[in-house]
Parts: C-alpha cells; structure tokens; sequence
C-alpha cells in the first residue's frame, strides 16, 4: 500500500523521514497481524492423520424422557484409532479409525464400529454410521462458512469457525493452539440444538459436545427453559498418543 504524508513540506532531515515512513508501515503491518486468526500454522495438524493415532475420550451422556423426573445418566470411555490409509488415483487419502468402549479404565476394550475421514486440498469429509460430514474446511478462518450436510440428505446446517489459534483447557489439559467449529446453534423458547467441536493443533479433536433438547410447551411452563425430552452428550479428551 502506497503511503502518502506531507512530511515533504517540513524541512525535516531526510533520516527522520524514513525513520518516520518507516514507523507508520510497521504500526499498519502490526494491526494486520493482530486483526488474522490465522497465525502461520499448518492448518491440518488440526486433525493429525498419522496411522496409530489414537485418542481417549471421556463420554458423559443425558438422556431425557417425557414423564421421567430426571434424566437417566451414563458415562464410559471411547478409543479412536487410526487403523490404516488408503490413497486412490486422485491423491485423495482415506483412513480407517477404529473406535472401542469400555465402562471404567479398569475394563478391555471392545470394538464398537469403523468410520473413515478423508483428506482432501480444501476439506475434511467424515463418514460414521453411514452419513458423510463435512467437518471442516481450509484455508482456517473465522470468516468461512460451509453446510456440514453438504454430502448427506440431512437438512442443511452451516458450520463456522471460533476461537482459531486460542488457547484452552480441558479438563487439567492445556492446549497452547486450538480452534473451535460451532456446527449448530439453534434456540429457542421450545428448543436447544447446540453442536460445538474444539480441536488441539498436532492432537485432533479434544472435546464434543452435543445438546438435542425440546423444551416444555405448556401454558403453564413455556419459556422455563424446562426440559421435556432429548439428549445431552460430551467427549472430552483424556489421553492421546500413537501406539
């Protein structure tokens, strides 16, 4: 950007003209930089793809029934590893993770299902329980907007990035680098649907949270916020490691 002063009309030493030209250029580069979120770093260590990667998550889940006085609560461990790659003609690479339970740390672990993500230029598709996501996009950048439904017949929801490059603590764990990618975030007064993924740069995804709630409708109730059925569930990070 050309910058233009009239320093020129000064009789000023032409040393102190740079000095002050110069000084100008560093203040506009310096808010540019604090103005980004998005630092310099290799976007995809968001999500490490490296077979033996695994991570362990501790999973919380609320489950709310019309009737019931309270919601029936569990928690158990998940395991997700990343089994083996395949790359087709294209470049485009897709790895097998594997996840498995247990109930409490003490317990084998048992093999639940397969999903697999593929890695692609400008996006990350994963496909679980038969339903492909668009889980994140690239470049990073809070400014982006994608539809996560884009490969699926579910109705459309855009996802958006937060809180790029911050740092965060999950439980004792802290992550210098990590981003958040809010997927959904309907409420109202008849009903809560909130999903929000934060991931750790170099670790992958460090917590999920998923809220599915209808809330009361009757006169006596609207508005309070007072839950009649739906879910609640998290997964927070535990350990993570290659084996």
């Amino acid at each position: 950007m050309k910058l233009s002063t009239h320093i020129k009309h000064f009789s000023q030493p032409k040393s102190l003209i740079l000095t002050f030209s110069l000084g100008i250029i560093m203040t506009v580069i310096g808010f540019s930089c604090k103005d980004s979120d998005t630092d310099p770093v290799d976007v995809y260590e968001y999500y490490p793809l490296t077979v033996g990667n695994y991570t362990v998550y501790e999973v919380k889940e609320e489950i709310y029934s019309s009737g019931q006085a309270g919601p029936v609560k569990k928690t158990w461990q998940e395991k997700d590893e990343i089994e083996k790659v395949v790359s087709n003609a294209e470049g485009i690479s897709t790895y097998t993770f594997s996840r498995s339970t247990r109930n409490t740390p003490a317990d084998y672990w048992q093999k639940v299902k397969e999903f697999t993500v593929q890695k692609y230029p400008d996006k990350l598709l994963t496909n679980i329980d038969n339903q492909t996501f668009f889980s994140m996009a690239f470049p990073v950048d809070s400014r982006l907007k994608w539809n996560g439904n884009t490969y699926n017949n579910l109705e459309a929801e855009d996802y958006h990035y937060e809180n790029v490059n911050q740092p965060v603590m999950i439980g004792t764990q802290s992550f210098d680098r990590s981003l958040t990618v809010v997927e959904r975030k309907d409420t109202s007064i008849i009903n809560r649907y909130i999903g929000i993924k934060q991931y750790g740069l170099g670790v992958g995804l460090i917590s999920d949270d998923q809220t599915s709630f209808e809330l009361c409708q009757n006169e006596d109730c609207i508005g309070s916020g007072k839950i009649e059925s739906g879910a609640h569930k998290s997964r927070k990070i535990l350990e993570f490691g290659r084996r």
